[in-house]
C-alpha cells in the first residue's frame, strides 16, 4: 500500500468517522437533562380562541359553562381496524389513544404499538364566551356513529349545540382522517374567534434493540408550508418556536412515525415545538410536545380537516402520497422522513441505490444475497477507477529505485537538501508520466458511494427483522457476545456487545493492509514509517465506531473489502511492471506539456527556493 493509497484511505476514514461522530449521541443524551420548561402558546391575536392561558377545569364553577357538565363519566374504548392498523379511541377526550401496526413486530415478537394511552396526548383548549378555557381531554364525548373504519365522537353541549370529531380509516392504508366540525358554535365560542389552539404530544417508544442507535434518529420533523422539511436536532433536548405556517408535524423514530398533516386551509400556525431526551435504555427515546393553532371559527359551517399518518418510514410508500400533485409546493414530501443523507448522498441513494435494491428484491427474498449482489454491482461500476488506482501504485513501485537514488543523492533534513529532493522527484514524475495524486483521486471519487451506503443501510426498513447467517436482524448489530456491565469509554463507543460482521470487517482490513504494505515500499524516513501504521489504526477505529451499527452495513463493508482484495490480486496478475517501466522510460524521451497541477507545484517550489535564498542573504 503506497503513500497515495494511505492518504486516500485516511481521507475516507476521516470523513466516515466524522459522520459517525455527528450521528453519535451527545453527552446530554447519556445523562438526560432536567425537562425543559413546558412550552406555553405564543401570545395569540385577539382573534385567537386562546387569548388567555388554559385554566384547569377543576377551578371552574359548574354554572360557568355547560361544557363542565361533560367532565364526568365512564371511559369507553372503541376500536377501528383496517388491513394495516388497529386504532383505539377513548370517549374521554374523543381522541385516538393507541395505534397498533398489524404487519410489524416490536422486539421479541411483541405487537408494535406506535403509541399507547400512557404516551400520547391530544387536546383542544376551548375558550368560551365567558373567557374561560376548558380542555377537551378532560371531557367525555358521545360516540354517535360507528362502523369498522369510521367513528364520530360528539361533544354535546345541549340539544342544538355540539362539537364533532369524525374519524375515518383509509382502506388498506396507514392514514386516519379527522374532521372537526360542529353546530351552533356561536353559542359557545366568542364572536371574534378565528383560530383554535391544538396541543399534541407523544413519547417516542423504543422499538429497536439499541436505545442509543434509535435515539439518534428520533426527533420532531415538520414541513414549512410550500417549503422545505425541517427538524429539531436529534442530538438532544431542544425547543423551537416556528412562526411560519406548517403543513405537517411528525413524531419520528428510526423506522416509524406518526405525522399530523393539515389540509391547506388548516395549516398549523404559531407553533411551539419541544423534545426532551428520555432516560437511557428506558422504554422511550424522546418526549415530544407541540402547541400550535389552526384556522377555525364559530360559524355554522366551520370545519377543519387533518390526516394522521401512523406507519412505517418506507420511501416509496411515503412518496406515493404526492402522486398526481403537479405543483412542488403542494406536495407533502413525507419521504424526507427517511433519512438517507443530504445533497449528493441523498441523490445517489434515491436515484441509484434504492432503485437497484428495489429491482433485486423483486426476484430475491434473501437480503444477504441482495446485499452481496449490490456490492458486486457497485464494485464493478467503480472498477475502472479502482484499476487506475492500482496502475498508479504500480508506477510508483517501479520508480522506487530511482526515487531512492534521489534520496541517497540528497541526504539529510536540511531545508536545501529537502528542496533538492523534492524538485528532482517532481522532475522524475513529470518525465515518467506519473503523478503522486493519480492513485489518490480515484479513491476519493468512490467516497460519495461509501458515505451514501453508510446513510442508506441504518434506515432501510426493508432490512428490519431480516436474518442472514448468524445475524437475526440486519437493521441492527449482530451481537455474538454480550455483557451486562459498562466498560469506561469503550461502552460509550461500541456498546456492551461484540458484533461479528464488524469484527470480520476490521480483521479483513488489517490483513489487507498488512499484505499491501509488504508489497509496497513505504520509504525509510520517519514520516513514512509512521504512515504505514495508519491503516491498522483506522481498522481498529472502524471496529469501535461501527460495532453498534447495522449488521447489514458491516456485512456490506466486509464483502466490499473481500472483493477489493480479489481486485488487488487480479491487478498484480494483469499489470506487467516491466512493461510499465519500459513505457515510462519512453515517456521520458517525449516532450512534456505541464499540467496545471504540476505547473502550480513547480511555481510553489520556485518561490519557496527564492525565499530560502533571500533568507540566506539576510543571514550573511
Amino acid at each position: 500500500m503506497d503513500k497515495n493509497t494511505i492518504i486516500g484511505v485516511s481521507l475516507i476514514a476521516v470523513v466516515l468517522i466524522g459522520f459517525t461522530f455527528l450521528n453519535r449521541p451527545t453527552p446530554e443524551e447519556a445523562t438526560p437533562k432536567e425537562p425543559i420548561e413546558a412550552i406555553s402558546p405564543a401570545p395569540a391575536e385577539t382573534t385567537s380562541s386562546s387569548a388567555v392561558l388554559p385554566t384547569s377545569t377543576d377551578s371552574l364553577a359548574p354554572e360557568t359553562s355547560p361544557l363542565l357538565g361533560l367532565s364526568g363519566g365512564q371511559e369507553q374504548i372503541i376500536k377501528l381496524e383496517n388491513e394495516k392498523l388497529v386504532v383505539s379511541f377513548s370517549n374521554r377526550g374523543g381522541a385516538a389513544v393507541q395505534a397498533r401496526l398489524k404487519e410489524y413486530k416490536a422486539q421479541k415478537e411483541q405487537p408494535l404499538d406506535l403509541f399507547t394511552p400512557e404516551d400520547c396526548s391530544f387536546n383542544l383548549p376551548l375558550r368560551t364566551k365567558m373567557g374561560q378555557v376548558i380542555d377537551t381531554k378532560d371531557l367525555y364525548f358521545e360516540p354517535i356513529a360507528q362502523s369498522d373504519t369510521s367513528l364520530t365522537m360528539r361533544l354535546r353541549v345541549d340539544s342544538a349545540t355540539y362539537l364533532d370529531f369524525a374519524y375515518t380509516l383509509v382502506p388498506n392504508d396507514y392514514r386516519l382522517r379527522l374532521s372537526i366540525s360542529g353546530a351552533h358554535l356561536d353559542r359557545l365560542f366568542p364572536s371574534n374567534m378565528r383560530y383554535q389552539d391544538l396541543e399534541i404530544g407523544q413519547k417516542i417508544r423504543r422499538q429497536e434493540l439499541s436505545w442509543q442507535n434509535e435515539n439518534q434518529y428520533s426527533a420532531i420533523y415538520y414541513k414549512l408550508f410550500a417549503d422545505k422539511v425541517e427538524r429539531l436536532s436529534d442530538k438532544g433536548s431542544k425547543s423551537e418556536k416556528v412562526n411560519e405556517r406548517i403543513s405537517w408535524i411528525a413524531f419520528k423514530d428510526k423506522f416509524f412515525s406518526s405525522v399530523w398533516i393539515a389540509d391547506a386551509a388548516n395549516a398549523f400556525e404559531s407553533s411551539s415545538l419541544e423534545q426532551t431526551v428520555m432516560p437511557k435504555d428506558g422504554e422511550y427515546t424522546k418526549d415530544c410536545k407541540v402547541v400550535t393553532s389552526f384556522p377555525f371559527s364559530n360559524a355554522q359551517d366551520a370545519s377543519a380537516h387533518f390526516t394522521l399518518y401512523m406507519g412505517p418510514l418506507e420511501h416509496h410508500l411515503l412518496k406515493a402520497y404526492d402522486q398526481g400533485i403537479e405543483e412542488d409546493g403542494d406536495r407533502l414530501h413525507l419521504e424526507h422522513l427517511v433519512y438517507v443523507g443530504g445533497s449528493v448522498f441523498r441523490w445517489l441513494n434515491v436515484h441509484l441505490i434504492i432503485p437497484i435494491v428495489d429491482f433485486l428484491s423483486k426476484y430475491i427474498s434473501n437480503w444477504g444475497l441482495i446485499i452481496l449482489l449490490l456490492t458486486l454491482i457497485i464494485k464493478t461500476a467503480l472498477s475502472p477507477l479502482t484499476f487506475k488506482s492500482y496502475m498508479s501504485q504500480a508506477k510508483m513501485r517501479v520508480l522506487k529505485p530511482q526515487i531512492q537514488a534521489i534520496n541517497d543523492k540528497y541526504p539529510g533534513q536540511e531545508q536545501a537538501m529537502m528542496m533538492k529532493r523534492s524538485q528532482e522527484t517532481m522532475a522524475l514524475y513529470k518525465q515518467a508520466g506519473a503523478s503522486p495524486m493519480s492513485g489518490c483521486l480515484p479513491m476519493l471519487l468512490q467516497m460519495p458511494f461509501l458515505i451514501s451506503l453508510y446513510m442508506f443501510f441504518p434506515t432501510a426498513i426493508a432490512l428490519r427483522g431480516e436474518s442472514f447467517l448468524w445475524a437475526q436482524d440486519l437493521s441492527t448489530y449482530d451481537a455474538v457476545i454480550s455483557w451486562n456491565f459498562d466498560i469506561p469509554i469503550l461502552s460509550g463507543l461500541m456498546g456492551n456487545h461484540l458484533s461479528l460482521f464488524c469484527l470480520l470487517w476490521a480483521v479483513t482490513n488489517i490483513l489487507y493492509s498488512r499484505y499491501t504494505m509488504n508489497m509496497s515500499a513505504t520509504g525509510d524516513n520517519q514520516q513514512m514509517k509512521m504512515m504505514k501504521y495508519m491503516p491498522y489504526i483506522m481498522s481498529i477505529m472502524f471496529f469501535f465506531f461501527f460495532n453498534n451499527n447495522a449488521s447489514g452495513l458491516c456485512y456490506y463493508y466486509f464483502i466490499s473489502t473481500l472483493i477489493t482484495i480479489l481486485q488487488f490480486l487480479g491487478s498484480r496478475l494483469l499489470i506487467n511492471e516491466e512493461k510499465v517501466l519500459a513505457k515510462m522510460e519512453e515517456n521520458k524521451k517525449k516532450p512534456k506539456k505541464k499540467s496545471g497541477f504540476m505547473a502550480r507545484l513547480e511555481e510553489a517550489q520556485r518561490l519557496q527556493q527564492q525565499q530560502m535564498r533571500n533568507q540566506q542573504k539576510k543571514g550573511r
